[in-house]
C-alpha cells in the first residue's frame, strides 16, 4: 500500500502506543521458555515524577533519554525491564490538598478534618491524578513495563521502608534526640540539609557592645538567647576571659548570663575574633555548646515568632519585627557600636520558598559516622560506604566531573533528619506506651494502650529504597514473618533485576535522591543500587534562560508541543546536542528541525518504496538478497551503513546520545538521501535487482537505528515497507554480520568527493542552477569507481559532457579542483556558455550603474560637508564594496569567453 502523502502524528501514535502495549513488548520476563540461557537483565527504575504533578521538560528529557536506552537494549537482545512509579511527594501533596480545601473556605483543614480524614482525601486526590500522569508518559512513547507500575506508597513498599527503619533502629544508626534542625515555619515542619538552597540578599551586619568585647552578627535578635562567647585558644587578646561567666541586661530585654569558652571552630581573624554562641539557633553554635556543656535557649518559636525567653516586650514579635525593635533600642542604650551593609547568604526552603529556622527539636536521626555497615568485609559508616562505592568504580558517574561534587557533599554530611511534622506519608514505625515503653519494628506490638509516633518520615526516605523495593514481591510482602532478608532473597524480580544498570536523572537531584539511594540500599541490600548514573542538565530556553510560562514565547511544554508537532519531533529535540549533564538549550527552531527530519524519513520512505516496486513488483522483500552485490556504490551503500551501525554503537554505549543520533541523522539526509537516492536514478543502478536489495537493507538499517529516537514513525514505516512483525521487537542491527568492504567504499566517497568540489565551483561562479557544464576529469585513484559512476557524477553535477582523463586537464578557460584522487576542469557547456555571458553582462551594467551613482554622491560637495560623518563614511563603504562587485563580475564574464 502507497504510503500517504504526509506523516499525520495524531493518526498514528495512540494506536501504535496500543498495539506496543497489546503485544506485550513492554513487560520483562524472569525467564522466558524459548531462551536456553537468561538473557542479559538491563534495567532502569524511573525516578517517580509527583503523582499529582504535570510532566515538564525536565521530565521529558529523563523520559526520552531512558526510553532509548531501554529501546536500544530490548532490541540488542537484553531482558529489559524499565520500571514505572510515581511518588507520594509528602510535604508537596499535603500543601496542594490543604490549599485546595482552604480555597473551598475550610480555614483549618487538620483541625476540621483530624488526622484519618485529611490523608484519606489527600489520598483519594493521589488516585486521581496519578492517571494522568500515566497518559503524559504514554503520549511520549515510554515503552515502560506498565505491569510493574509502582507507587512509593503501595503496601509492600511501606514494608520495605519499616523494615529498613526497624534494623537501622537495632543497628544504632537510627536515633532520637535533640538537634538543631532545619525548621519550616510556613510548612510547620522539618526539612532536610538537602532540600535548602541559599539566596544572596541585601542585609545589615551589627557589631555589638557586649560586656567586655565587641561582637558581629547579622541577626541581633538571636543574642537574647546567647549562653556563650566563644575566642579560639590561643587568642592573646581573650585568654584572660577564658573560663569566666558574666552578664549582659539587655534592653528591654532578658539578663543573660554567658560563659567565655575558647574553641578551635573560632577564626581569630574574623572580625573581632569574638563569637557570640546561640546554641538554639545555629547549627555550628549547638556544636560548641555539646562540646562545652552548654545551656540552650529556644528564643525563637516554631510559628517564627519570638519567645518568652525573649523577654515580655519582645514575646509574640516576628523575627523582623524583633530585629527592628531590639535594634532600636541597642542603639538607645549605646551598646549598637556600627551597622554595615552586607550580603547575607539566606537559607531557603526549596518547597515553599520560606526561610529557615534553625531550631532545637527532638527529631529521628540516621547517624552517617557510626561504623557500623558491613561492606566488603570491613565495618564502615554509612558516610565511608558513600566514598567508596564511587571511588572503587562500583559506581560511575556521568559526566565524571560530578565526583568531585560527589565528595565534597560526602565530606560535609551530617546527620540525617528524617523525621516530618506532617500527616500525608509513611509514619514512623515507633510506638510508646506509657512514659517507659517502646517498640520499634515493620508491624504494630501486640497488646492494647499503644500509640505510634505522630510524625512521618521524609519522603526521601522511601524514595532512596526505589531501586529495590519496587522489586519486592508484594505477595510475600503481605507476610509479616519473613524479614528483609527473606523478603529479598524470595523475590524473583529482585534476584533477576537487580542491581539496576542505569539511574538516569537531572544533576540537580545528584544528592537529593542518588546519593540516598547509594546510601540505603548498600546498607539493606549490600550491593549497589546501580551501575551507572547519567545526570542530564537542565533544559533552558533559546536564550539559556530556565523555562518560564511567564516568558511564554520561549517556553516549550512537552504536552502542548506533543500535541502540535507530535511526540517523535518532542523527543528529538530533546536528545539532538544532548551530553551528559550538559544543559540544553530549547527553542522552536529546534522543533522546526525535526519536522524537516520527519518529513525527510518520510518523503525518502516513498522514494524507497516505489523504487523497490518498479525493479522487482509486488516480490516478497524477505527473498531480495545481498549476495554477489557488485556495483560499487550499492556495496559502497553497504559498507557505510555497516560503519554507521559500529559508531552508533560506539556512541551509546559511551552514554553520547545526542552524538548517536547526530550520526545517524547525518548518514541519512546526506549518504542515503542526497547521494544514494539519487545515485539509483541512474543506469544500470535504477533496474538492478541488487539495488533492491541494498535499498531494502539500507531503509531497514535506518529505521532500527532511528527507532529509539524517533519511535512512531518508524513503527508506521516498519510496517508499511517491512511488515515483519513490529520494529519495537526486532533485533538491533549487527555490524560484525557483514565483511567490510573498505577499499570499494573509498572509491565511492572520492566520487562523493568529486561531486561536492564540482558543486563548490557552480556556486563559487555563481552559475545559475541549470546551467549545464563540461567536466574534464583527470583520475588519480579508484579509477574503476570513477568509471562506474560516470553517468551518476553527471547527473548530480548537472554535466553536459564527463569525460575522465589520464592527463592534466587544467587550462586557463576553465576552475579546477585538485584532490589526492583527482582534478576536475568545469567549463560552462557551449549553448549554456552565451547565456551565462548575458546574464553576467546584465549583472555587471546594473552594478557599475549602482556604483556610478555612488560616485556622484560622493564628488556632491554638499552631500561630503553637510551631511553626518557617519552617513558619508557608510556611502564610501558601500562604494568600495560596490567596486569589489564589478571587479568579480568582470572577471566572471571573461571566463564565460
Amino acid at each position: 500500500m502507497a504510503l500517504d502523502k504526509y506523516f499525520e502524528p495524531r493518526d498514528h501514535e495512540t494506536d501504535i502506543y496500543r498495539r506496543w502495549e497489546e503485544s506485550g513488548a513492554f513487560r520483562a520476563e524472569v525467564q522466558r521458555s524459548e531462551d536456553a540461557e537468561p538473557r542479559p537483565a538491563f534495567t532502569i527504575s524511573l525516578p517517580p515524577p509527583n503523582a499529582t504533578g504535570t510532566l515538564h521538560t525536565g521530565h521529558a528529557v529523563m523520559i526520552a533519554l531512558e526510553d532509548l536506552m531501554i529501546r536500544w537494549r530490548r532490541m540488542s537482545g537484553d531482558e529489559a525491564l524499565w520500571l514505572p512509579g510515581t511518588d507520594h511527594a509528602a510535604i508537596a501533596t499535603e500543601s496542594v490538598v490543604i490549599r485546595r480545601l482552604q480555597e473551598e473556605g475550610m480555614a483549618d483543614p487538620r483541625g476540621t478534618l483530624g488526622r484519618q480524614e485529611l490523608v484519606r482525601r489527600i489520598a483519594e486526590f493521589v488516585d486521581s491524578s496519578r492517571h494522568r500522569i500515566r497518559e503524559q508518559m504514554r503520549a511520549l512513547g515510554a515503552s515502560c513495563d506498565w505491569s510493574r507500575e509502582r507507587y512509593t506508597m503501595d503496601p509492600q513498599l511501606n514494608r520495605c521502608v519499616n523494615a529498613v527503619f526497624a534494623r537501622m533502629f537495632r543497628d544504632g544508626l537510627i536515633y532520637r534526640g535533640p538537634r538543631i534542625i532545619n525548621w519550616d515555619p510556613h510548612l510547620q515542619t522539618t526539612v532536610s540539609d538537602d532540600e535548602i538552597y541559599h539566596q544572596d540578599r541585601p542585609g545589615k551586619f551589627y557589631t555589638l557592645r557586649y560586656g567586655p568585647f565587641l561582637v558581629g552578627t547579622s541577626r541581633p535578635e538571636t543574642k537574647l538567647g546567647d549562653t556563650a562567647v566563644a575566642v579560639h585558644p590561643e587568642d592573646s587578646r581573650y585568654q584572660q576571659y577564658v573560663g569566666q561567666t558574666f552578664e549582659v541586661p539587655w534592653p528591654k530585654g532578658p539578663t543573660i548570663r554567658v560563659r567565655v569558652v575558647a574553641d578551635d571552630s573560632v577564626d581569630p581573624a574574623t572580625g573581632s575574633g569574638v563569637l557570640g554562641v546561640t546554641p538554639a539557633h545555629s547549627h555550628v553554635d549547638f556544636d560548641i555548646a555539646q562540646r562545652h556543656d552548654l545551656p540552650l535557649v529556644q528564643v525563637i518559636g516554631e510559628d517564627g515568632c519570638m519567645t518568652e525567653a525573649a523577654g515580655p516586650h519582645y514575646a509574640g514579635m516576628t523575627v523582623e519585627a524583633c530585629r527592628q525593635a531590639f535594634v532600636a533600642e541597642l542603639e538607645a542604650a549605646d551598646l549598637l557600636e556600627k551597622v554595615e551593609d552586607y550580603t547575607q547568604s539566606m537559607s531557603l526552603c526549596y518547597r515553599s520558598k520560606k526561610p529557615i529556622e534553625p531550631l532545637p527539636k527532638d527529631q529521628w536521626f540516621i547517624d552517617v559516622n557510626k561504623p557500623a555497615v558491613t561492606w566488603k568485609g570491613r565495618q564502615l559508616s554509612l558516610k565511608q560506604v558513600l566514598r567508596d562505592v564511587v571511588q572503587s568504580g562500583d559506581i560511575r558517574l556521568l559526566p565524571e566531573y560530578q565526583e568531585k561534587t560527589y565528595f565534597h557533599w560526602i565530606d560535609n554530611l551530617r546527620d540525617w533528619c528524617i523525621s516530618r511534622q506532617i500527616w500525608w506519608g509513611h509514619r514512623i514505625p515507633v510506638w510508646y506506651r506509657g512514659s517507659e515503653d517502646m517498640y520499634v519494628g515493620h508491624r504494630p506490638p501486640e497488646g492494647d494502650g499503644w500509640q505510634q509516633d505522630k510524625d512521618t518520615l521524609d519522603t526521601w526516605f522511601s524514595s532512596a529504597l526505589w531501586t529495590w523495593s519496587t522489586l519486592v514481591d508484594p505477595e510475600l510482602a503481605a507476610n509479616p514473618e519473613l524479614d528483609l532478608q527473606q523478603l529479598l532473597a524470595q523475590s524473583p524480580d529482585f534476584q533477576r533485576f537487580h542491581p539496576t544498570s542505569v539511574m538516569e536523572t537531572g544533576y540537580d537531584i545528584l544528592f537529593f535522591w542518588v546519593a540516598r539511594m547509594i546510601l540505603m540500599t548498600t546498607y539493606a541490600t549490600g550491593e549497589v543500587p546501580f551501575r551507572t548514573v547519567y545526570l542530564h542538565g537542565l533544559i533552558l530556553d533559546k536564550d539559556g534562560d530556565k523555562m518560564s510560562k511567564s516568558k511564554p514565547e520561549t517556553c516549550v511544554d512537552p504536552l502542548d508541543t506533543v500535541e502540535e508537532y507530535g511526540a517523535d519531533i518532542m523527543r528529538l529535540a530533546l536528545l539532538i546536542g544532548n551530553a551528559p549533564g550538559k544543559d540544553l538549550k530549547l527553542g522552536r527552531e529546534r522543533l522546526v528541525g525535526g519536522k524537516r527530519l520527519l518529513n525527510k524519513i518520510w518523503n525518502a520512505s516513498k522514494l524507497v518504496q516505489m523504487s523497490i516496486e518498479r525493479i522487482v513488483g509486488d516480490r516478497d522483500r524477505s527473498t531480495l538478497s545481498l549476495e554477489g552485490v557488485e556495483h560499487p556504490v550499492n556495496r559502497w551503500m553497504l559498507e557505510r551503513s555497516r560503519s554507521l551501525v559500529r559508531r552508533v554503537d560506539d556512541r551509546l554505549e559511551s552514554y553520547y546520545f545526542g552524538d548517536a543520533a547526530e550520526l545517524v541523522r547525518q548518514s541519512f539526509w546526506g549518504e542515503f538521501c542526497d547521494f544514494y537516492l539519487e545515485a539509483i536514478k541512474v543506469e544500470p543502478l535504477n533496474s538492478l535487482e541488487e539495488t533492491a536489495a541494498v535499498l531494502h537493507d539500507s531503509i531497514v538499517t535506518y529505521l532500527k537505528l532511528f527507532h529509539p529516537f524517533l519511535p512512531f514513525i518508524t513503527e508506521v514505516l516498519w510496517g508499511e515497507l517491512v511488515a515483519d512483525g513490529m520494529l519495537i521487537q526486532a533485533p538491533w542491527p549487527n555490524a560484525s554480520d557483514r565483511p567490510s568492504d573498505e577499499d570499494v567504499a573509498a572509491g565511492i566517497d572520492t566520487v562523493m568527493r568529486l561531486v561536492t568540489a564540482v558543486r563548490s565551483i557552480r556556486t563559487e561562479q555563481g552559475l545559475d542552477p541549470g546551467a549545464k557544464i563540461d567536466v574534464a576529469v583527470q583520475v588519480k585513484e579508484h579509477a574503476a569507481a570513477l568509471e562506474a559512476s560516470q553517468a551518476i557524477i553527471a547527473r548530480l553535477v548537472r554535466a553536459d559532457s564527463l569525460t575522465l582523463e589520464s592527463d592534466s586537464v587544467a587550462s586557463d578557460d576553465a576552475s579546477v579542483a585538485v584532490d589526492a584522487a583527482f582534478e576536475a576542469a568545469v567549463r560552462l557547456g557551449a549553448a549554456d556558455r552565451a547565456a551565462e555571458r548575458q546574464r553576467f553582462e546584465k549583472q555587471l551594467e546594473e552594478a557599475r550603474q549602482h556604483l556610478a551613482g555612488l560616485d556622484r554622491k560622493l564628488a556632491n560637495e554638499n552631500f561630503v560637508t553637510r551631511a553626518k560623518p557617519e552617513a558619508v563614511t557608510k556611502v564610501r563603504q558601500q562604494a568600495e564594496t560596490q567596486r569589489a562587485t564589478v571587479q568579480a563580475l568582470e572577471e566572471q564574464l571573461a571566463k564565460t569567453g
